[in-house]
Order: C-alpha cells, then sequence, then structure tokens
C-alpha cells in the first residue's frame, strides 16, 4: 500500500517551523500536539511525551516525485541534543577540576576513570529513552497509516537481543541510582544527582511500560 502526501499531512494538528526556538518552547510549554512541517519532498513530524519532554524524535517522511513515500528516518530534536550535551559538561566538571587546580593525576586517575565510566552510561541510558520513544512513537505512526511493520519493529520484547541489552542496562541503571545516591549526593553535586535519578528513571518507566503494554495486548 502507497503512503501519500495527504496521508503524512493528516498525522499533523499544529503546522510549525523545525527549529530550535520551536522546539525549546515546545518542551517549556509542555505542548503534546502532533506537530509538523511540510515541505515539497520531505515532511517532518513530532511530538512530546507528557513523561518525556526532552529526548522526542524528529520524524522524517521522505517523498519521491508523485509525492508517495519513500522513506522514514529520525533524529532528536535539536533542544533535547543541546541539554544532553550541556549535561554531559556540567557532568564532567567535578570530576576535571584538576585542569584548574594542581591536581595530581598519578594518583588520582581512578577517580578520572570513575568519571568517564559514569559519563558512559549516562549516555547509554540516554540514547536507551530516545531509542525505546522512537519506537512508540513509530508504531502509533504506522498503525495511523496503516503500514506493516517492519522486521527490526517487531522485535519480540524477551528475544534474546533485548534480553541482552536489559541485562547490561538495568545493572548500570542501578549503578548510577547507587552512585547518585551514596557518592554524588554527599559530595554536594545535587544536580548532577537529580538529572542523572531523573533520567534513569525515565529510561526504567519506559522500558517497564513497554514490557506490560506488550503483555497485555497479547
Amino acid at each position: 500500500m502507497e503512503i501519500s502526501r495527504s496521508d503524512i499531512v493528516k498525522l499533523i494538528e499544529e503546522k510549525k517551523t523545525d527549529s530550535f526556538e520551536t522546539h525549546l518552547w515546545t518542551i517549556i510549554k509542555r505542548d503534546s500536539r502532533p506537530s509538523g512541517e511540510i515541505g515539497n519532498r520531505e515532511i517532518k513530524v513530532w511530538k512530546m511525551n507528557f513523561w518525556n519532554g526532552l529526548f522526542y524524535p524528529i520524524f522524517h517522511f521522505d517523498l519521491n516525485k508523485d509525492d508517495h513515500l519513500i522513506k522514514i528516518s529520525d533524529r532528536i530534536n535539536p533542544a533535547g541534543r543541546l541539554f544532553l550535551s550541556l549535561f554531559c559538561i556540567l557532568t564532567c566538571i567535578p570530576w576535571f577540576y584538576w585542569v584548574f587546580d594542581d591536581f595530581d593525576l598519578s594518583q588520582n586517575w581512578p577517580k578520572i576513570l570513575f568519571g568517564f565510566i559514569f559519563l558512559g552510561t549516562l549516555v547509554i541510558i540516554g540514547f536507551r529513552i530516545y531509542k525505546m520513544e522512537k519506537e512508540i512513537q513509530l508504531e502509533e505512526i504506522y498503525d495511523l497509516l496503516d503500514m506493516e511493520i517492519e522486521n527490526s519493529s517487531t522485535e519480540k520484547e524477551w528475544g534474546w537481543k533485548k534480553i541482552l541489552l536489559r541485562s547490561i542496562t538495568y545493572p548500570l541503571s542501578f549503578f548510577l541510582i547507587a552512585v547518585s545516591i551514596f557518592f554524588v549526593l554527599k559530595q554536594g553535586n545535587y544536580f548532577t544527582a537529580i538529572a542523572t535519578l531523573t533520567i534513569v528513571g525515565f529510561y526504567l518507566y519506559s522500558d517497564l511500560k513497554i514490557i506490560f503494554k506488550k503483555k497485555k495486548s497479547k
């Protein structure tokens, strides 16, 4: 079944321009209406979820000369990308104060290594949040457009890939929770601790939500 321009346009409730300012105001206002930008050969659609107000995707619908859909791609919204970058920078500051002070790297390399592990774990969890949000919204789009879901999107929640992934991300999540409570908070880094716990909480909540949703739909 071919998907036409008019089918895709029906996904949009409010026409907007895909810009940093637009997405920043979407996040500030908590505007969860499906919005989009309509171009000649490309239509962009995005929607902010209530629980995931930062890392929502922008879907790009590429059209051919006959205005039929040929490809769907995605990217994180620019405001969410900026927030993630700033958060990573702010998280690094407590571990890299040796740049501005007389810090003996040879004696304190474990702290530096720990900082990289902490930051890397956060990035992995953040990526998983984005990917899950993308999968949820993509399923909704496929349903609204009456499209068949590709094999990559129909992967079972308890397939071996998902089990392997959760065996890595869940321990990392609990690691971040423990570090934030017993180490970061005690060091007075309240912003890092609260932001970390929020991101990890989003991930665990969204993943469990997907699991139970799939279970109920069987």
